[in-house]
């Protein structure tokens, strides 16, 4: 466990240290990071001298997930959403005293897959007579993206503990302090949403950095009909990445029309030559269109969209729009 998030864990052991926590809390974040924001909110609440690197053996419990007084629901078993009986199980559990050498116990809701569809406001309004009849010791986390999906009446009662975001500086400086080189840790801070997390997986993932140099190639060298075709193959032999592409592609247009309007503001300084060209070939309406089509390309993938045929429009759509704009 790395620094914590100063929104979440930095809050919450504030409001410890304070005497002013709260019994239950709305802990939001991005999907891939609400599971780690809630093993970071047991870390304060079991052991709020500790975080995890310094031998504390009850740190080293939460974060293996062995800590007897720390559970999640849902738990094992392969179902990732809560349910009344999840709820009735954590009601029962909360009238227990602690078992593993710890004063308190708590509960780490996942509902990041439970705020809609069947059985969204059973298993909140189940929860509602335990958040408005706190029980000494015990302390409630409940993970979502977003806060307002769940039910009024379960965030009246709760406070919101919200996901903070670092600038892109930021994490470019919190990466290079990891050793990356300094080009890599530029892009990857571009693309990390301000998390320091996702910049380092970014980093570790040589299918990622792939998609982006692919998308480099795009941006710069797609000058005929025969070329893109070259390059709508390499996207398909990247499938799994092709958003990682797209969304590069994406960024590198934003920079070209960031980069005419205030130089200093770009965020990819390190790649000024890879803008130069694409301000040369795009003109600024240009660059614009060409953002509109990777976004509706972007929706129509996540849609169901057959990748070949999306990618390979895009792709000719992108050519036919530099050449119209030259002219």
């Amino acid at each position: 466990m790395t620094a914590l998030d100063k929104n979440v864990g930095g809050y919450l052991q504030d409001a410890f240290n304070k005497g002013l926590v709260a019994h239950a809390y709305i802990v939001s974040g991005e999907k891939q990071y609400v599971s780690s924001l809630l093993k970071e909110c047991a870390l304060v609440t079991m052991c709020r001298s500790h975080r995890g690197d310094d031998g504390c053996e009850s740190c080293k419990k939460v974060i293996s997930g062995e800590h007897l007084d720390v559970l999640l629901l849902p738990g094992e078993g392969g179902k990732n959403r809560l349910t009344v009986g999840d709820i009735a199980y954590l009601t029962e559990e909360s009238y227990r005293r602690p078992v593993d050498n710890s004063e308190q116990r708590v509960f780490l809701l996942d509902a990041t897959e439970s705020v809609s569809g069947a059985g969204c406001e059973l298993w909140q309004n189940k929860l509602l007579k335990t958040l408005e009849e706190p029980i000494d010791g015990v302390y409630i986390f409940i993970g979502v993206t977003d806060a307002e999906s769940l039910l009024p009446t379960v965030r009246s009662r709760c406070q919101l503990l919200k996901q903070s975001k670092l600038s892109v500086k930021e994490v470019k400086e919190a990466l290079l302090a990891k050793s990356f080189d300094v080009t890599s840790c530029e892009m990857a801070a571009a693309m990390s949403g301000g998390n320091v997390q996702m910049g380092e997986r970014i980093l570790s993932n040589k299918a990622v950095f792939d998609a982006y140099r692919l998308a480099i190639g795009i941006a710069t060298e797609m000058t005929s009909t025969k070329v893109a075709l070259r390059y709508a193959s390499q996207m398909l032999a990247l499938r799994e990445n092709v958003n990682d592409c797209l969304g590069f592609l994406t960024l590198l247009f934003r920079e070209s029309i960031v980069y005419r309007l205030s130089e200093q503001l770009c965020q990819l300084q390190r790649l000024r030559d890879t803008i130069d060209i694409i301000c040369a070939n795009y003109t600024l309406s240009a660059a614009e269109s060409c953002i509109e089509q990777i976004n509706s390309a972007k929706m129509r993938l996540d849609e169901g969209a057959n990748v070949t045929i999306v990618t390979d429009r895009l792709l000719n759509t992108i050519l036919e729009i530099r050449y119209l704009c030259r002219r």
